[in-house]
């Protein structure tokens, strides 16, 4: 098992700060700390590491005691202000954001982040305290989809993209929102010990899977989870699991015994869109997979997700992303290699 440490990680323990305040959003905090936290639990247990590859702490603005926006309180340690180097810091979102913006000394410190940390971002609307610090002037960012409207609006110069995961570049990150902040806790481990480490991480946290940088905000993988109806359900469950089989209207209304037509009426009812559409969605959704996370050929792509070629997967592409696939895939390794 190949296990490497990157030169971020080569001084240990790797201190990782989350900058918190009051009415954040808990799972941005408590999230991306838990991967870090269980990555180093991981590597000891496993012989890799001999001491403490991460530490993690939570910082605010006065230390104490932090009422969460659930009610909840966690406890800062220290105030941002004696913290003067941190290896990884990340700043929460939560409906908190907007008071803080009003505190100028907050944000003066927030400006020299680029100093003080080796990386550093934000996890759902932390990105707005990046923004108001200027740090997000020119750059590709991202935020929870209900907020990226008014991001792009506080920040003009900011490429602000609602459709992704979390954005990198360079030593800057941000994420999309609440669990977006995992997602991306786990890259910043994959980029410092290797994508093994990373999904035994995952595994060991039980999730489902670990959501590449480009996955869309917008699940379909959920979207199959909100038919009342078992047999809808079990059917969409189906189509993302077999995006490469027949999966015309006629067809998926045979397997649960309906008319075409009833079939596409309760299918619209149920979940919100057609059935083309959805799957149209799901093999569209699986393609940006296979594009980020594997070097098969876009032919071999566009059979095992039903498009049958790779003119009708660039079709697809162009259509809803304004690009080929491979000027899609080759825009994730740039961003990678920032």
């Amino acid at each position: 098992m190949e296990v490497f440490c990157t030169n971020l990680v080569q001084q240990l323990p790797h201190k990782v700060i989350m900058l918190a305040y009051p009415n954040a959003q808990i799972l941005d905090i408590t999230g991306p700390l838990e991967v870090f936290s269980r990555a180093s639990r991981w590597l000891q247990d496993n012989a890799m590491c001999n001491s403490e590859a991460y530490t993690v702490e939570i910082v605010s603005p006065v230390a104490g005691n932090i009422c969460c926006s659930n009610g909840i309180n966690l406890v800062a340690s220290r105030s941002y202000r004696e913290i003067t180097h941190a290896d990884t810091l990340l700043i929460t979102g939560g409906i908190g954001f907007k008071a803080q913006l009003e505190d100028q000394q907050l944000i003066d410190w927030i400006k020299t982040l680029p100093e003080k940390t080796q990386r550093f971002g934000s996890v759902c609307t932390g990105a707005f305290l990046l923004a108001a610090a200027g740090l997000l002037e020119n750059k590709i960012a991202t935020t929870h989809w209900e907020y990226c409207q008014e991001l792009a609006q506080f920040s003009p110069s900011t490429h602000v993209d609602p459709d992704i995961m979390f954005a990198r570049q360079g030593k800057l990150y941000t994420s999309a929102g609440v669990t977006a902040g995992i997602d991306m806790a786990l890259a910043m481990v994959e980029k410092d010990w290797g994508q093994n480490v990373a999904l035994e991480t995952a595994q060991q946290l039980v999730m489902y899977l670990k959501r590449p940088a480009g996955q869309s905000q917008f699940s379909s993988q959920l979207c199959s989870q909100k038919s009342e109806i078992e047999s809808i359900q079990k059917l969409l469950i189906w189509i993302i699991d077999n995006p490469n089989e027949n999966l015309s209207v006629v067809s998926l209304a045979d397997k649960v015994a309906m008319s075409p037509r009833n079939f596409a009426r309760r299918f619209v009812e149920e979940t919100g869109t057609t059935p083309a559409k959805f799957v149209e969605q799901v093999r569209f959704d699986i393609a940006c997979r296979k594009l980020e996370e594997t070097r098969q050929s876009l032919e071999t792509i566009a059979n095992k997700t039903g498009f049958r070629s790779s003119e009708s997967l660039r079709r697809a592409f162009v259509k809803k992303m304004g690009v080929t696939p491979s000027d899609y895939r080759t825009r994730l390794r740039d961003l990678e290699n920032v």
